[in-house]
């Protein structure tokens, strides 16, 4: 077959007409994906200022580094995977995703990092693949120090199915609607000698699309 064999060439220009539609659908989501990742970013920002003396301010100081945690590395996480896979996850799913990343990272047990990375469908050496051990190094440079001071907490996942949210232990996930009855935990709290200095980050439905 001829390189001009006009038929060749016309399927061959189709065949690139598809692909350049695909990256440009492929490019409009990531860009979807990144202002989310974002707004995400400036809403999570609760945490217990209210509390005075040095005990607590060594508990507000790893509050803020666990707060830390999650917005910068853990959403992260979830944003990258969802890069890779080419799609645009609801709401839900993403949230779903975080939450399985903080048992993983936050649980009462080790750090279960290759649980983390089946999640994360990581290929060893790729980006997700280190960014997923570089979070794991992080969270346990957080409960060394921690326990270095000589601080004990408690992570508080128990939360009510179908029930309203409780304002004194929760606050809602990104943009879910507070009048909704809860759905699961995203993130724990973070609780010290009885004191919240982190409240649970719990899912309802979606302000935007009620999911």
């Amino acid at each position: 077959m001829r390189d001009d064999n006009p038929y060749l060439l016309s399927e061959i220009n189709e065949k690139l007409d598809g692909i350049m539609l695909r990256l440009d659908q492929m490019g409009d989501q990531v860009v979807g994906l990144d202002e989310r990742f974002h707004e995400v970013l400036a809403r999570w920002t609760h945490y217990r200022e209210d509390l005075t003396g040095s005990h607590d301010e060594m508990h507000r100081a790893i509050a803020q580094d666990l707060h830390s945690f999650v917005c910068q590395k853990l959403l992260r996480l979830a944003y990258m995977r969802s890069r890779a896979a080419g799609s645009t996850p609801t709401g839900r799913q993403t949230a779903q995703l975080v939450s399985a990343l903080c048992v993983s990272y936050l649980g009462p047990a080790e750090i279960d990092l290759s649980r983390v990375r089946r999640m994360l469908k990581a290929r060893k050496g790729d980006e997700c693949w280190q960014a997923a051990g570089q979070a794991a190094l992080q969270a346990k440079k957080i409960f060394a120090a921690a326990r270095a001071q000589g601080a004990e907490f408690s992570w508080d996942y128990d939360y009510s199915q179908g029930f309203p949210l409780d304002e004194e232990r929760q606050q809602v996930w990104s943009n879910c609607d507070p009048e909704a009855d809860v759905s699961f935990v995203v993130v724990p709290g973070y609780v010290a000698d009885g004191e919240y200095y982190l409240l649970q980050q719990v899912f309802t439905k979606t302000v935007d699309s009620g999911i």
